[in-house]
């Protein structure tokens, strides 16, 4: 397989990473950084370039690395990166993901007090061994424990896409098992959420022993392990997959069961229970008889209240709210008619407009909001004001290829809110964009009180359109910085303001719980996919499982306006 951009990208990263670990020459690491990060600015196609016979003609990338990107790219390895890991103790790369520490510090741990992984790290810690060293001290040493604890609760654990990837890999091979009738995905992968340490399944068979020699035979999973008629096992020997077998008469109240929150599966006992039914964990009895099933919405007939889809099963208000006839339409992919928060070659993208217009286009959207950073992002070669009108410019050439009663790329930026609450572009530049995403990347420590009026003050601006990515958190990853939600979400709601639910996996960020309480305040919610490349279009699909689960209607999801209403209610809100 031939090794892509991006894949280069984190190779370079990584050797960077590495020297610095070993202490080599800081002009040569930081060459390797500034090489990955120009190919990430050039949203160039590494591999299509060199394959053709191109050469690499990119600032920041000298004729040395691109040798190196070159035997990348014909060999699919990198020799420069094997020799680094070949000099480096495999649990030093686990103590380099701890979040806060860089390759610097790590070398200083490694060669001063003789840590090569998790565990002396933190048994050196816990001595205080760590706070005596010259750099840490007693904050530093904190923040690591608390770094290992968060690493070792997240072991096995995947996030969204990851599950989703994984489970539609295994999913037909269970199908295609002998024996086998039904296979579902269950649990709470199938009622949606940020992160999973198991993927469920229910599989129709009359025979487990049958499944288990299958599973053996197909090499699908390893360590396979039966107990209570659910079938055990790990794929990569990392993630952990349930597979509950059930009988053909059983298959229906199995999957309804077991894709449910306990205190959801209690609360829908009750109106069965009045109407003479007993439910339990695999069949639904009436006077002591089994009740033949043929669908989950049977289920609900019986006990005379509406179909709960399965992000909503969580056991707080749905079954009261469904046996009110109650429930709403919940939104669909089908209902986004614009790409919003997207990021191109001008800043840190991987795409160019153009090609980010086309894809938009084919897809069926009527329009995609261009977001690049805005210039305090340094990092991600954020646009000052000069940047963002010469962007602006072709903008408008690229237009001139579409009707724009079919579809238009809108000018826009992700804005960066600095520490006191102003926006880090002038308004007279704000005000030529078609919608402003305002965002925190910086100062994540402030307390909650002063974090909370630095949100509400950029708010404020008339110009800002959308909160992006209103807590900062990154699933698995980074906790959100601290901040009152529920009161800048009021904020918000008085000053005609809206919220994103950024749909990166990484992110997925409002969560559904604090979606429901937008709802409630009637925000509107914009499902962002945060692209940095056409490919990320399909984070939308997080977007919408979370949405769901926050109890979104089309009605509650701002790109699910046509254009012109869309621009209509970004003009409203500058006008209040």
């Amino acid at each position: 397989m031939v090794m892509n951009t991006r894949e280069i990208e984190r190779i370079l990263s990584r050797i960077e990473a590495l020297l610095d670990l070993h202490g080599e020459n800081s002009f040569k690491s930081r060459a390797y950084g500034r090489a990955a990060r120009a190919i990430r600015s050039a949203g160039v196609d590494l591999a299509d370039l060199l394959l053709k016979g191109g050469d690499i003609a990119i600032d920041g990338v000298g004729s040395g690395i691109a040798a190196e990107i070159r035997e990348m790219v014909e060999t699919g390895a990198s020799s420069q990166l094997e020799e680094l890991m070949e000099r480096t103790p495999n649990g030093l790369l686990d103590v380099m993901s701890i979040r806060g520490l860089g390759s610097k510090k790590v070398r200083s741990l490694w060669q001063e007090l003789g840590i090569e992984s998790i565990d002396d790290l933190e048994e050196k810690a816990k001595g205080g061994e760590v706070a005596a060293l010259k750099g840490f001290g007693a904050k530093t040493e904190a923040n690591i424990l608390q770094g290992v604890a968060e690493l070792k609760a997240n072991v096995g654990k995947m996030r969204l896409h990851t599950a989703t990837t994984l489970a539609a890999e295994l999913l037909p091979v269970l199908r295609e098992l002998p024996g086998v009738g039904r296979v579902e995905i269950a649990g709470r992968l199938r009622r949606g959420g940020e992160e999973f340490s198991s993927l469920p399944f229910v599989l129709e068979s009359e025979d487990i022993e049958e499944v288990k020699r299958g599973l053996s035979d197909a090499e699908a999973l390893s360590d396979i392990a039966e107990k209570d008629r659910t079938i055990y096992g790990t794929i990569d020997g990392t993630y952990k997959v349930l597979i509950h077998v059930a009988s053909p008469d059983e298959f229906v109240v199995t999957l309804h069961q077991k894709s449910a929150a306990s205190d959801y599966r209690f609360m829908v006992s009750i109106p069965l229970h009045d109407r003479g039914y007993e439910l339990t964990e695999r069949t639904l009895l009436k006077g002591g008889e089994s009740v033949a099933l043929t669908s989950e919405e049977e289920i609900y007939q019986l006990a005379g209240m509406q179909y709960i889809p399965p992000e909503l099963r969580e056991g707080i208000d749905e079954v009261r709210v469904a046996l009110d006839g109650g429930l709403p339409e919940l939104v669909t992919g089908s209902d986004l008619r614009g790409i919003l928060h997207v990021h191109s070659t001008w800043s840190d993208g991987r795409n160019s407009i153009e090609e980010l217009a086309e894809q938009a286009e084919e897809l069926g959207y009527q329009y995609l909001l261009m977001c690049d950073h805005s210039k305090a992002a340094f990092y991600a070669n954020g646009l000052n004001e000069a940047r963002l009108e010469a962007q602006g410019k072709e903008i408008d050439e690229i237009n001139k290829k579409y009707d724009p009663s079919q579809f238009r790329v809108l000018k826009g930026i992700e804005c960066d809110i600095l520490a006191d609450g102003s926006l880090d572009l002038a308004d007279d530049a704000l005000a030529t964009l078609d919608s402003v995403v305002v965002s925190i990347h910086s100062s994540f420590n402030l307390p909650e009180e002063v974090q909370t009026e630095r949100v509400c003050r950029a708010l404020d601006n008339r110009y800002a359109t959308i909160l992006a990515h209103p807590t900062g958190r990154l699933v698995l990853t980074r906790k959100g910085y601290p901040i009152n939600l529920k009161q800048v979400i009021a904020h918000a709601a008085e000053r005609g303001k809206f919220v994103e639910l950024n749909a990166n996996p990484y992110r997925l960020d409002l969560n559904w719980r604090m979606i429901r309480y937008a709802k409630r305040k009637g925000v509107k919610v914009a499902i962002d996919p945060d692209a940095h490349a056409v490919a990320e279009f399909d984070y939308h699909r997080y977007g919408v499982t979370i949405a769901r689960k926050g109890w979104l209607t089309k009605d509650n999801v701002l790109n699910a306006l046509p254009l012109e209403k869309f621009l209509a209610v970004v003009a409203e809100t500058r006008s209040r």
